[in-house]
């Protein structure tokens, strides 16, 4: 018996990326915060105790791309607008969120707030970034009191956006971030 659950676990394992959130795809749409999080899939959880830090946001995407970073006050949600999947190469899995493998994993509900946009500049390896300073924030560090999620939209000829604002766009992986 316990031969035949680790075998169903490692079955899992193997799958469950295809049933995931928006997966970050180097050269695509891979959102790094401080270097963390490269391939993840969205709501991965980045913990920075107490605060009192930089946030360097950095997106793999080709060059000639415009790119944003949208902050909220709530963590990570996923599938709220899902989309078509797009014909981007290299390909990013599909996500759980029905026929796609893109959706904007972001609580748009009134108590998060409009999300703050930040515009991301490239650099000659096609690395697009911007930086938010973070004060020092009391409390019980990563517990959940101080959160906030954090997903990108780069503008790329490969990318049909989402049902709700189709466009040539892709979206990152979303991360919920604790502080």
């Amino acid at each position: 018996m316990p031969a035949r659950a680790a075998s169903l676990l490692a079955a899992f394992l193997a799958i469950a990326p295809a049933f995931a959130q928006t997966t970050g795809v180097v050269g695509i749409n891979d959102l790094t915060i401080n270097s963390l999080g490269s391939g993840t899939t969205s709501c991965a959880p980045l913990c920075f105790p107490g605060g009192n830090t930089v946030l360097n946001f950095a997106v793999s995407a080709p060059l000639g791309a415009i790119g944003f970073v949208f902050i909220n006050f709530c963590p990570c949600l996923p599938c709220q607008l899902s989309g078509p999947s797009n014909a981007c190469v290299p390909a990013i899995p599909a996500t759980a969120c029905g026929l796609s493998n893109q959706s904007f994993d972001m609580d748009l509900s009134p108590p998060c707030g409009l999300p703050v946009t930040l515009t991301l500049i490239p650099n000659s390896a096609g690395v697009y970034a911007a930086s938010i300073a973070i004060p020092p924030l009391p409390g019980l560090p990563c517990s959940g009191v101080w959160t906030i999620s954090a997903q990108a939209m780069v503008f790329n000829g490969c990318g049909l956006g989402v049902f709700a604002v189709p466009g040539p766009f892709v979206l990152t992986q979303a991360f919920t971030i604790n502080f």
